[in-house]
């Protein structure tokens, strides 16, 4: 059964024409608004066609009619905290009197409404819920009515062989009483009641509550098999002893409304109606107009001041005792005897019906990795009348490590009732994914329903296993696994302290492996946070303090019996261990970097705060570097998860960040720098670097790499250092001085307002884009990367860390162009790597060689410079 519901936050979409109006008007088939002062009911319609055919029987009785057009408007205002969406309630055409025959404006209705935090709606619907392919389904059940109080509301969908009975939904026990020929039939919603034959009719007894005065409202969906003829064809009627106090039906085509006054008048409001389809019929008399409704929308109205004729008549639907006979289908048959809007008849005209959801194909079949299936996802609105557009979002994501899925557009606003909109969806399973059939589920969601999910299913996704050469990203590039990150031994100190793998993972290790002895490690590290404690000067710019540290890390951390800080209980967990061969340059004896990244963890909860350690891979020949990434590609040929795993990425990390890996550096380690990014100590989010200072083995602030001073963003600068340094800028192989132009240049810290690094003057956009995208702030801002600060996001005990779509894959609009570009760092990473130990490998040579950034725009790379040199980029 259809749910009814007033006071929605967006009311419904009503519109009329006024220029259509006029049209009809003038044509002389416009919505008819007559009032006549004499005769029956019938007498009265057949001067007034004789009227309309020019007769002079009864000018005198119409000569004071006049005819005008009101056209209203009201505005729907845009939800907040969500997907907002707005609509019109107007209502408008035939607004009679005056005798002008000019046209004036009036508004009828306006509403407006304000969807906060997703949705204030009080629509009930229920929605069936189907899984796989599609999804649909349910009846939305049979809520009492709510609005103004129904004297009368025959829904009809109890109508059955065994009773002619029929319930009154309105809760006045006006139960109608259907004749046994009238029979059952498919309504518009649920059931509803086929007149066919001469005696079929519906009747209502004589009910006190069938007392209308000045208040009466009457409603029906119809669905008329034949409307011309002028024998009227009865929808509903209270008429008995030869007296009629209303009448709604259809009659030459036109449906009409009809009342009958105290004063013995009677007023009708017409306007044409079609065969064979469903439509929305009312009327309102409100003691001043007659109004006439199709759908939900006004399309008559004249002035008839009074007080309706009160008679004691049964209700009659469908037929009357002269077998007026409606023809067709009849449902939802509504009856009011008070105060009823416009913008009430239009929420009765309103069906609200599940939406359903179809995906095509529904099975990708057995695809190889790397390989994208288009698939389609079909969301019909299939509520019925004047219901406002349905805003669509589509909720997709992948449950499974190594499948790719995106959704290019997820959000459909304003979706018509009966119309149906196609989300694509591309999903793309790599070699990390687990071979084998995985369903992708999905949710349609409308933040303005109150069921929130409307719709939902799954997509059938097929991986074949991976054959030949590739590279396993999560296990050979970017490890976050909790069998890792969650080791039992490396990330605690709860094994045999005389075992390797104790606390081989954690940030006190690292820390002792870093200082100039373990038992400097301490000091060392209070002294790195105490620097947000005072202003710093780093290439003359002041990076301002941020004492909060105090707080929010300093005193949540334990300290041994001497004060010193415990770094045994260090705040933080460790997120990830990172494979940045693709960094690398020899010529500063590097095969790129290995990475542990921490997230701080304060007052019980992970902060928006990261510590990213980043050592160098020691090497000094081609074949130093072929080892590091032959060592890195032989953990994905392991177990997985496995101790043998574990093991032996332990081996790597140990030959990076253990001590004295780095002979001949500060203290003997491979540190390049340690990095911080966080808001949790002040906003905006700021990016600051430290390294260990040769002099005192500590660590100190250090410029921030690629990153000039914020202050140079937009300036005349700026695009003097872009466009004199294009070519190496494209091919990101650029460095950013500590000094241009005379001036300090490279930022004391990057803050971060999530923009992108523009300025007026750059002449090659590739190169401003390749520019910011190397950048602390404009790699971790939302206009380059569409990034809300973190590539790698905290997380708490027993949760893995998810990664940015920057990483993941992402499609962004170019800050200044607009052109659409597809990110996934990840894959970049990952051809890199494949490169290096899957012979040949000129393919990606010759795209990061190329000048402009094309794949077939230069020749690729020899073998031996893209082993020595990767793409610079630190993010």
């Amino acid at each position: 059964m259809r749910n009814l519901s007033f006071g929605f936050a967006h009311p419904l979409s009503i519109k009329t024409s006024s220029a259509a109006v006029l049209a009809l008007l003038a044509s002389g088939a416009a919505c008819g608004s007559y009032d006549v002062d004499e005769g029956s009911l019938n007498d009265a319609e057949l001067a007034l066609e004789a009227a309309a055919s020019g007769s002079s029987a009864v000018s005198g009785a119409v000569s004071g009619v006049g005819t005008s057009v009101g056209v209203g408007t009201g505005v729907g205002a845009t939800g907040t905290g969500g997907f907002g969406s707005s609509s019109v309630a107007t209502s408008t055409t035939g607004v009679g009197g005056g005798g002008t025959g000019g046209f004036g404006t009036s508004v009828v209705a306006s509403s407006t409404g304000v969807g906060v935090g997703g949705s204030t709606s009080s629509t009930v619907t229920t929605t069936g819920v189907g899984g796989g392919v599609g999804v649909g389904g349910g009846d939305p059940g049979d809520p009492p009515p709510v609005g103004p109080p129904a004297v009368g509301f025959w829904q009809l969908d109890d109508c059955n062989a065994a009773t002619t009975a029929l319930f009154d939904s309105s809760g006045n026990g006006n139960t109608a009483t259907r004749s046994a020929n009238a029979a059952c039939a498919q309504g518009v919603s649920g059931l509803g009641v086929a007149f066919n034959q001469d005696n079929d009719k519906i009747l209502v007894d004589d009910d006190a509550s069938f007392t209308f005065g000045q208040n009466l409202a009457v409603a029906a969906w119809v669905k008329p098999t034949a409307v011309s003829g002028s024998t009227p064809r009865t929808i509903v009627q209270e008429k008995g002893g030869g007296e009629t106090s209303f009448s709604l039906d259809i009659r030459n085509s036109q449906a009409r409304f009809t009342v009958t006054l105290t004063n013995g008048r009677t007023v009708t409001s017409r306007a044409p109606i079609q065969a064979d389809v469903w439509t929305h019929v009312a009327g309102i008399y409100d003691g001043t107009f007659v109004r006439l409704f199709l759908n939900g929308e006004q399309v008559g109205q004249i002035s008839a001041a009074g007080t309706l004729h009160d008679i004691d008549a049964p209700i009659r639907i469908g037929n009357n005792v002269q077998k007026e006979r409606f023809t067709g289908l009849l449902d939802e048959v509504w009856l009011s005897a008070s105060p009823t809007t416009a913008f009430e008849i239009a929420q009765l005209s309103c069906l609200r019906r599940p939406t359903t959801a179809v995906v095509t194909p529904e099975s990708s079949g057995l695809v190889a990795p790397n390989t994208p299936v288009a698939y389609q996802i079909a969301v019909t609105n299939n509520d019925v009348g004047a219901c406002p557009g349905r805003d669509y979002f589509l909720d997709i994501s992948s449950p499974s490590a190594g499948i790719d899925v995106s959704a290019d557009p997820s959000f459909f606003p304003g979706v018509l009732p009966g119309s149906t909109e196609t989300f694509p969806i591309t999903v793309t399973g790599t070699e990390d994914a687990d071979p084998g059939a995985h369903l992708i589920p999905f949710s349609v969601i409308d933040f303005n329903s109150p069921e929130f999910i409307v719709a939902s299913g799954a997509l059938d996704f097929e991986l074949a296993e991976p054959t030949g050469c590739f590279v396993r990203t999560s296990r050979e590039i970017f490890v976050k696994d909790l069998s890792v990150v969650e080791d039992p031994l490396r990330t605690t100190f709860n094994g045999p302290p005389g075992d390797p793998r104790t606390g081989a993972w954690t940030f006190a290790r690292l820390m002792e492996d870093m200082a100039p002895t373990p038992a400097d490690a301490p000091a060392m590290v209070e002294e790195l946070f105490s620097t947000w404690l005072t202003d710093q000067v780093v290439n003359g710019f002041t990076v301002p303090a941020r004492t909060a540290i105090q707080q929010v890390v300093l005193d949540e951390w334990p300290r041994s019996p001497d004060g010193s800080l415990d770094l045994q209980q260090a705040p933080l967990l460790l997120l990830g261990i990172v494979n940045r061969i693709d960094v690398r340059n020899l010529a500063e004896g590097n095969a790129g970097e290995g990475r542990f990244v921490f997230g701080v963890v304060s007052q019980g909860f992970p902060q928006q705060f990261t510590v990213i350690l980043e050592y160098k891979l020691p090497a000094s020949t081609e074949a130093d570097v072929l080892d590091w990434a032959n060592d890195w590609h032989a953990l994905g040929s392991l177990p997985f998860p496995s101790e043998a795993y574990n093991a032996a990425l332990q081996d790597i990390t140990t030959r990076f960040a253990g001590r004295n890996a780095a002979p001949g550096k500060p203290n003997g380690s491979s540190l390049g720098q340690l990095r911080t990014n966080e808001i949790a100590l002040a906003g905006p989010w700021e990016l600051r670097e430290f390294v260990l200072s040769p002099d005192t083995g500590f660590l100190r602030p250090e410029t921030v790499k690629l990153t000039p001073d914020l202050g140079f963003d937009g300036s005349p600068t700026l695009a003097d250092f872009v466009n004199q340094n294009e070519a190496s800028i494209i091919a990101e192989q650029h460095t950013v001085p500590d000094t241009f132009q005379g001036n300090p240049f490279l930022g004391g810290s990057s803050f971060n307002n999530l923009t992108a690094w523009t300025a007026p003057g750059i002449l090659n956009n590739e190169a401003r884009h390749k520019f910011s995208l190397n950048t602390c702030n404009g790699c971790h801002g939302a206009q380059e990367t569409g990034t809300g600060f973190l590539h790698v996001n905290p997380r708490s005990l027993g949760n893995e860390a998810s990664l940015s779509g920057f990483m993941t894959g992402i499609t962004v609009s170019d800050p200044v162009s607009g052109e659409p570009r597809t990110l996934n760092d990840l894959r970049r990473r990952n051809q890199d790597l494949s490169a290096l130990v899957c012979e040949p490998a000129p393919t990606f040579a010759a795209l990061r060689a190329a000048p402009t950034g094309g794949a077939a725009a230069g020749a690729a790379a020899s073998r031996s410079a893209f082993i020595r040199r990767g793409i610079g980029r630190v993010h």
